[in-house]
């Protein structure tokens, strides 16, 4: 496995002679396997290891686990506690979003501070296979089909040619220690339930099904690099710059099929969604003038262009307001909308970009504005009415980032969302809702 490990850093470029490598070690079979592959080679390393104090006397153990390695091996170590569930609440995220971004800051501290080469993670083929499971079922489109890519700016994966169980197998022969994480067996997440149930029934199919699908998943990457020439060469034909605006011709647009996915290709470095692309295409043989929106941009449909145009450049823009007539209309600001009836085992999701109504509390037209000093709502799991400034204050958004936000607000101007954010809790779901309006951000 030495062998295999030094040939895919070579063959994918992961490191030069000159490379200092910080290694995010958990203590886990995974990092403590690509810890000692590293001991055996020439590059510097540290060790950067995070507690983030969700799972009590575990999570001490790897914690202490990791540091007496580190000190027995004569290796530096970086280390932190975070209180993980405080931060989620604060910003309204999952603890796996909250727990991501509080490491992945703190890595890119590290970095910059000790003027590391990269950082090494853990993930193997597995990994990758897994999350091409979840990007299938997520409309990803090719984009998302790669699987885990060995290299992502600074960091690094140099085990993406081994399964969990060439890891297991490797930690034994080398007599290895490691830290159990018994959340690695459960099911109630939709990595693990990949993980522990679907992937298992292809190997019943076929013995060969990782390695294979590995092999696939590379193919699709390769795939996906003659795609993004091709749609290069198309953005390059039909779109131009207009000062800080950018143009597209909808006449040449209309002459490529389907046009709806190669508009996509053209707006999603924008902000916008796959649907609103299918919106926006179904409209271009209209001749009233439409008007789409993103968390950055504007996008305006024309006779004979579409201009998108940034917010954060264009105070009419930023200023506009975009009512929504129905449902249906929701999909036009990149929302997904759907009813469902509530029963007392709905599952909510607890991220920014979901939000859950009592439908029959609901009004339309629903309207889309930038927040205006003196807004307030009343958060929900706040405590009464805030002002959306003072929200903002809480929860650190900088000033580029107050700009980016959209409030949705109810027929009778009451904020119903900031969105990406915090909910109303006027509107929230109850033990005598009938029916929930989802909204999820796209």
């Amino acid at each position: 496995m030495k062998q295999q490990f030094e040939t895919y850093i070579r063959t994918h470029q992961l490191l030069t002679p000159q490379s200092h490598v910080l290694l995010a070690i958990s203590g886990g079979a995974d990092s403590m396997v690509m810890l000692h592959l590293f001991e055996q080679l020439n590059y510097p390393i540290a060790i950067a290891h995070c507690n983030f104090q969700l799972r009590g006397n575990d999570a001490v153990r790897d914690e202490e686990f990791v540091l007496q390695y580190a000190h027995d091996h004569h290796i530096p170590v970086h280390h932190i506690r975070f209180n993980t569930i405080d931060y989620c609440k604060e910003h309204n995220i999952s603890i796996e979003m909250g727990a991501r971004q509080l490491r992945y800051e703190w890595f890119d501290q590290l970095i910059k501070q000790h003027h590391y080469t990269c950082l090494a993670t853990a993930h193997h083929m597995d990994d990758s296979l897994e999350t091409f499971f979840l990007n299938a079922i997520r409309k990803t489109g090719i984009s998302g089909l790669h699987g885990i890519l060995p290299r992502s700016g600074y960091i690094i994966r140099p085990l993406l040619f081994c399964t969990k169980k060439d890891i297991l197998l490797y930690a034994r022969e080398h007599h290895l220690q490691y830290q159990e994480d018994y959340t690695n067996k459960e099911d109630d997440v939709q990595r693990n339930f990949i993980r522990l149930n679907i992937i298992p029934l292809f190997e019943q199919l076929r013995p060969d099904f990782k390695s294979n699908l590995n092999a696939t998943t590379r193919i699709l990457y390769e795939q996906e690099q003659i795609y993004n020439r091709h749609i290069a060469d198309v953005k390059q034909q039909i779109m131009h710059t207009e000062g800080d605006n950018y143009i597209i011709n909808i006449a040449q647009l209309t002459t490529l099929q389907p046009t709806a996915t190669y508009l996509y290709e053209c707006i999603r470095h924008y902000g916008f969604n796959y649907s609103q692309a299918q919106n926006i295409a179904s409209s271009l043989q209209l001749n009233e003038e439409k008007c789409f929106s993103s968390p950055l941009y504007t996008l305006i449909k024309t006779r004979t262009q579409l201009v998108i145009k940034p917010i954060s450049h264009n105070p009419e823009a930023a200023d506009a307001c975009i009512y929504l007539h129905d449902i249906n209309d929701l999909a036009s600001i990149g929302i997904q909308a759907e009813l469902q009836p509530y029963t007392d085992n709905f599952t909510f999701e607890n991220n920014g970009n979901t939000a859950y109504f009592d439908y029959d509390k609901l009004l339309f037209p629903f309207s889309m504005r930038a927040w205006h000093s003196g807004d307030y709502f009343y958060p929900i799991h706040g405590k009464g009415k805030k002002k959306i400034s003072d929200f903002f204050t809480n929860i650190k958004l900088n000033s580029e980032q107050k700009q980016q936000v959209r409030l949705l607000l109810h027929a009778n101007n009451d904020i119903l969302w900031v969105m990406g954010y915090r909910s109303d809790n006027r509107y929230a779901v109850t033990a005598n809702t009938h029916t929930i309006l989802v909204m999820r951000i796209l």
